[in-house]
């Protein structure tokens, strides 16, 4: 440490952050992280301020991001309004990285249904899904107008984000299984399109909680899809029909059991 607690050689942050000292000085020499100055002698030293210009390399490194892209985004010495600024846009890109972590996972669970029921996904599914994918994710529908009914309902309803999330995720993996039995040739009253219906059911149940207020709700959001992020708004446009379907079928079979278990019990 230099003269006080917020002055800092080279070898201490390379030591605690784990960037080596070579890396440091190249980031010095480019003018992405140039040090606040140098002793008498010509050794680098960093500032609290340097720190976290180096917290915002280290993160956009992370996300595969290269070194010039980087120097765009840092900004240098940031002040108390620009900190917050930082964490917003790094708190962005992490959602759309964990969108993207589970938007693979449901083409994956998507393509083995397919599978599973003997037929083969065709590569238009895989254009679709690169497509579908590169076009929306869950933060884009911050761009979405809720009116302020939607939000008082959907605000009760999803108190807690987590619950959009997983409401938004459980919904983009039924409809991308649904674009896939579709695709692969299966029909809505086949057992692997049955257990689609079955699950949407389930999530209906849980994002309404039975309630018609919360029904209403959901579907005047999907009048309103024109509005939509691109990608979602397509997905629900391909898949909806065959999970109509899927489900009418699935209603009418619990329907006939209900009957038939009335009758037994009749009899």
């Amino acid at each position: 440490m230099h003269n006080d607690d917020t002055t800092y050689w080279v070898g201490e942050i390379s030591a605690a952050t784990g960037v080596t000292v070579r890396t440091l000085q190249h980031y010095d020499n480019i003018g992405l992280l140039p040090t606040t100055g140098r002793t008498a002698g010509g050794r680098r030293y960093y500032t609290k301020d340097d720190l976290l210009c180096l917290e915002q390399i280290i993160f956009y490194k992370s996300l595969g991001l290269s070194l010039q892209e980087i120097r765009d985004k840092v900004i240098q010495r940031p002040d108390s309004s620009q900190i917050e600024q930082i964490l917003q846009e790094q708190e962005l890109a992490l959602y759309r990285k964990i969108e993207e972590a589970h938007a693979g996972i449901a083409a994956i669970e998507a393509h083995r249904t397919a599978v599973a029921a003997g037929n083969d996904a065709p590569w238009q599914l895989l254009a679709f899904f690169i497509r579908c994918f590169n076009n929306s994710s869950l933060v884009d529908w911050k761009q979405y107008a809720f009116s302020e009914t939607q939000k008082e309902i959907f605000g009760r309803r999803f108190a807690k984000e987590q619950s959009a999330f997983d409401l938004y995720h459980t919904w983009r993996r039924l409809a991308l299984k649904a674009v896939t039995l579709e695709l692969a040739g299966a029909g809505p009253e086949e057992s692997a399109a049955q257990e689609v219906a079955k699950a949407w059911c389930t999530m209906v149940q849980e994002a309404t909680g039975g309630e018609s207020e919360q029904a209403d709700a959901f579907v005047q959001m999907q009048g309103e899809r024109a509005s939509w992020p691109e990608g979602d708004r397509e997905l629900f446009e391909v898949s909806q029909a065959f999970i109509d379907k899927a489900v009418n079928h699935y209603l009418s079979g619990q329907s006939s059991g209900d009957k038939d278990g009335g009758n037994s019990r009749e009899s």
